[in-house]
């Protein structure tokens, strides 16, 4: 007897190259976060590269729904191309991969914004991020009208996995914490919101609409 047929579950692939956000995403947003997102990864100052940086992206688009479409985010880079976008590119990574800046505790946040402008690019098509919110969700805006905030909340972590993203998109019930899908469905002045989490290490990440 032959053995039953087997189903494979592949997930579909997305490639992107990070010199792209200047196009789709505008310059003042991308050239502080490309640097964090370089130093963030392994293997983000190596010349040579011969694989791309694949993350397990967990992309929830519609906000009542449980399942998410696995996919597979093929990240590459051209170095000199985004040096010719930023001249300072390759000094600041390197000063924020040894820890020689101010801003040595916010590499992580500021990763993960420069990948929350991916995943916006890429499942939020032709979406655009016009201003960033100080001390409120959500944190880039898709658009400003008062009352009316469409916007996508953002957060790093550099380990943990899924398991500790989860925790922050739906929180800890036993600590009282409604999570960050929980703050952002409670306020009234947000018409739209979405989620984009990351993680280093194992690479994985959450792109998740939770409003309406």
């Amino acid at each position: 007897m032959s053995a039953p047929a087997t189903t494979l579950h592949v997930m579909r692939v997305i490639d992107y190259s990070l010199e792209r956000l200047y196009v789709d995403q505008d310059f003042d947003w991308v050239v502080d976060t490309i640097p964090a997102v370089l130093a963030w990864l392994p293997e983000g100052t190596r010349k040579r590269r011969r694989l791309p940086t694949v993350f397990t992206l967990h992309h929830h688009p519609v906000a009542s729904a449980t399942d998410a479409e696995r996919l597979q985010l093929r990240l590459d880079w051209d170095l000199a191309k985004l040096a010719a976008m930023d001249r300072a590119l390759l000094q600041r990574t390197a000063r924020m991969r040894a820890g020689r800046t101010a801003q040595r505790e916010h590499v992580t946040e500021l990763a993960a914004y420069g990948l929350a402008l991916v995943a916006i690019s890429l499942c939020l098509p032709g979406r655009r991020v016009v201003s960033m919110r100080k001390g409120l969700p959500p944190d880039l805006l898709l658009d400003v009208t008062p009352g009316a905030l469409r916007g996508v909340e953002v957060a790093g972590r550099s380990r943990g996995g899924l398991a500790a993203l989860n925790v922050l998109r739906t929180g800890d019930a036993s600590r009282e914490d409604p999570g960050k899908q929980g703050v952002l469905r409670e306020r009234s002045d947000i018409l739209e919101a979405h989620l984009s989490l990351w993680c280093a290490s194992p690479r994985v990440s959450v792109m998740a609409k939770v409003k309406p």
